[in-house]
């Protein structure tokens, strides 16, 4: 009989968990008493025997294996949950194992798939190091490729362009470009040669009301061709500044611009790399790795710093600074102590474009480069009342000096530029 407090012993299953917790008759026993009553460690061990639970076999038992947990919600729940636990860590282990066979499969497949290139052996002449040191920046910046622009959207009719518009334009650009590159290492070594993708190398579809009626051919066309076109350019200006002038070192630097953004600003935080201008520059940066180009990046966040000369260049697409009556001046204001404080560098020249007005802004003891564009008068003209003549920079960089000239390589004839409009007249 259990003592009268207790009105009943415990359930076996309870007798024996008590007896697990601790560990000895005695102190089970004293676990059950209070302080007005209490259980002998006889009348106990009494009922254990009875009930065919042996003391100190029993506990060790029960310490080496617990019992089952019978008719308690609350431990069948834990139960369960240790055994699904332990199930899904099994599958998650046997993932992962598929997982690296697969990426491994994968990477066996792109490594077997991938065109084999051929290192172009140049001949590279030695440089006169007796004259002045220089090196040569060429920025490509708002290409704009497969934007449709007939006179009749523009004011006046001063726009036209077309991929066979930007065709021409190219050759123009490569002819000004080696011919100015001829002409400057006659009298300087061209140490560096640094091409710069500025951004809307495509025009997209999604930036603005009715874009895509604006456009000759749609964004993955786009990417497709403008990565041909611009591959090809680059190697020619590379070969030539090898084998023609020596030049040891060439970079490739790009960041995208908004024209090449997917989705536009309806496209929210979507993933720098969710772009078509992204995309454009991995592609050219694979047509030319047999190429000497020395140093490749992309930046997708849209500011890139590089090295020229000695001096530290920032590039960006433009449309981070906003502008206002024509030129960005306030904005660029901004934008330079923003940048410098996250950063936490102070450069000396900033290289954008997107303004569709080239320029040349001191500040301070350093310079804003604003690039011109590949594009001219467009649909957007009318609205905003100006249309640049297409064109880009070409700068020259002293270690000493920092920019000491800017070439202006044109696309357009000079009679052609300046060519006044149709008059209409009702008199003879």
């Amino acid at each position: 009989m259990p003592p009268k407090f207790l009105h009943k012993w415990p359930d076996d299953d309870d007798l024996k968990a008590g007896l697990l917790e601790h560990g000895t008759v005695t102190l089970y026993a004293e676990a059950l008493s209070t302080p007005e009553h209490k259980v002998s460690r006889a009348s106990l061990a009494s009922h254990m025997n009875r009930r065919g639970i042996k003391a100190p076999q029993t506990a060790k038992k029960l310490k080496a294996k617990p019992p089952k947990p019978v008719g308690d919600p609350d431990r069948l729940r834990l139960s369960q949950q240790d055994a699904t636990i332990k199930e899904l860590r099994r599958e998650a282990r046997e993932y992962e194992k598929q997982l690296a066979s697969q990426e491994a499969l994968f990477s066996r497949i792109a490594d077997v798939c991938r065109l084999p290139v051929e290192t172009p052996r140049l001949v590279v002449p030695k440089q006169d190091p007796k004259l002045p040191k220089r090196t040569v920046i060429l920025p490509i910046f708002d290409i704009q490729y497969g934007q449709h622009v007939v006179p009749s959207d523009t004011p006046a009719g001063v726009g036209q362009y077309s991929t066979a518009i930007f065709d021409d334009r190219l050759a123009r650009y490569l002819d000004a470009a080696m011919y100015s590159l001829d002409d400057y290492a006659s009298a300087h070594t061209i140490e560096e040669l640094v091409f710069v993708l500025g951004g809307d190398l495509v025009e997209g579809d999604e930036i603005y009301p009715g874009m895509a009626w604006q456009l000759e051919v749609d964004p993955p066309r786009q990417v497709y061709e403008i990565k041909t076109k611009l591959s090809a350019a680059i190697r020619q200006v590379t070969r030539h500044a090898k084998e023609a002038h020596g030049v040891p070192a060439v970079g490739m630097y790009c960041v995208p611009g908004n024209h090449g953004k997917v989705g536009g600003k309806r496209g929210g935080a979507r993933p720098t790399t969710y772009s078509w201008d992204w995309l454009a520059s991995m592609l050219i940066a694979d047509d030319l790795r047999a190429e000497p180009i020395n140093s490749v990046a992309i930046e997708p966040g849209g500011a890139l710093f590089f090295g020229a000369a000695d001096h530290i260049f920032l590039t960006i697409h433009g449309d981070e600074v906003k502008g206002w009556g024509g030129l960005p001046f306030y904005g660029l204001s901004k934008f330079d102590g923003r940048m410098i404080r996250m950063r936490h560098t102070i450069y000396h020249y900033l290289l954008m474009g997107h303004h569709h007005q080239p320029a040349s802004i001191p500040n301070g003891s350093g310079e804003t480069i604003v690039s011109g564009d590949w594009v001219g008068g467009n649909n957007l003209s009318r609205h905003i009342v100006a249309a640049s003549r297409p064109r880009q920079e070409m700068l020259f960089v002293a270690r000493k000096w920092g920019i000491t000239e800017t070439a202006r390589l044109y696309f357009t004839q000079a009679d052609e530029a300046y060519a006044p409009p149709t008059i209409y007249r009702a008199a003879a």
